[in-house]
């Protein structure tokens, strides 16, 4: 069940304060270990918290937000076996995280929609400190998969009759590899298109189970869509995908309908479901995917997507309160040390070099915050 099915506001609000709780106790480890790096205890005790937050989150399937806690994680233990060459960009990096997530859980509970894509940024920035390749949208799309296919779609028949059909897949199969094949060849493209839209919808009446069939039916809409004009932007990445639909033809034949259940197929399938979302118009298979799936809930508007951004400053009072208190204490220390300089007739400048670098971290944490003036 999605947040926005109205029952999972009472779980998250459950949850919230264990939540907030183990963020913060992260934060505090990322702190006590920036302060002392032979600390370790303290980068491990960061991951620990961060790996709760991230089954949390799992649970309430908030996918979007658990990424994110999962990609904190990940750096938190490439930072803890030095795997990290640029170590202040991650501390950083993981502040942020730290900084902006209880901001968009904060957001969640007062009742507005679950909009992952706000995240896109700050988990690319986080991969990045690891070197890792930058995520697209289409990472952060959840629809529900095992929605059940309407009565439109190809029927299911019985397991029996699925197993005995499988000489028929397999022979379908043949065929559309041929057909794909021409299509890519531009050789009467057209005609290709709908033959494939064929052989996916048979294979789709092969099958009994939900993983079993929703990867042919979606990608025959796509085809449609393709077939229609609906899809002419996006037609080099359709036939990029409907390219790797064979090899879950071979998988399904080779280990049966459940193999298809979480793999590569439904990776596939959300890609082509991104597709169809996006488009303008749409041909009426588009149209029942987009209703199957409840494509229109899942990508926001213009003026949803601009508060979701607005929320995301980390300047939640909680924290900003738990800041203020830290950077009042490394000011303080400033300040002591600057009495105890102007007291010296005979002080040495260089006496002042330590206070230099809490500065500078004061600073920083202020630049973390988008509080530049005091920064």
């Amino acid at each position: 069940m999605r947040l926005q099915d109205h029952i999972d506001f009472t779980t998250l609000q459950w949850v919230k304060p264990e939540l907030d709780e183990t963020l913060a106790a992260a934060r505090d480890a990322l702190e006590s270990y920036v302060d002392n790096p032979g600390n370790r205890d303290a980068m491990r005790s960061c991951a620990d918290s961060l790996h709760q937050v991230h089954g949390t989150l799992q649970m309430v399937e908030l996918y979007g937000a658990a990424m994110v806690a999962d990609e904190m994680e990940t750096l938190s233990i490439a930072l803890l076996e030095d795997h990290v060459p640029q170590r202040e960009e991650a501390y950083a990096s993981l502040m942020r995280g730290l900084m902006q997530l209880p901001d968009y859980l904060e957001r969640l509970s007062s009742g507005h929609r679950d909009v992952p894509v706000v995240l896109l940024p700050l988990l690319n920035e986080l991969r990045a400190s690891r070197k890792m390749a930058a995520l697209t949208e289409v990472a952060l799309f959840n629809p529900r998969l095992d929605a059940p296919l309407p009565p439109q779609a190809p029927p299911a028949v019985s397991e029996t009759e699925a197993l005995a059909r499988r000489g028929r897949v397999a022979d379908l199969r043949l065929r559309f590899q041929q057909q794909l094949l021409a299509w890519f060849r531009g050789q009467n493209a057209d005609q290709q298109l709908l033959g494939m839209r064929d052989t996916l919808n048979a294979i789709t009446g092969c099958c009994h189970s939900t993983p079993g069939r929703r990867l042919w039916w979606i990608a025959a809409g796509a085809l449609e869509g393709l077939e229609q004009g609906h899809l002419k932007a996006q037609a080099a990445e359709v036939r990029q995908l409907i390219g790797k639909v064979d090899r879950s033809i071979r998988q399904m034949l080779e280990h049966g309908e459940e193999s298809l259940r979480g793999g590569d197929a439904d990776d596939l399938a959300r890609k082509l479901l991104f597709i169809v979302a996006q488009a303008k118009q749409r041909s009426p298979q588009m149209q029942l995917l987009r209703e199957t799936y409840a494509l229109d809930s899942l990508l926001p508007d213009a003026a949803e997507l601009e508060h979701a951004r607005g929320s995301m400053a980390g300047h939640n009072r909680a924290l900003l309160d738990s800041v203020s208190r830290a950077l009042k204490d490394d000011l303080l220390r400033v300040k002591e040390a600057l009495d105890l300089f102007l007291r010296q007739s005979d002080a040495d400048p260089a006496q002042l070099a330590a206070q230099s670098e809490v500065l500078e971290r004061v600073g920083d944490t202020l630049g973390m915050l988008a509080l530049s003036v005091p920064r």
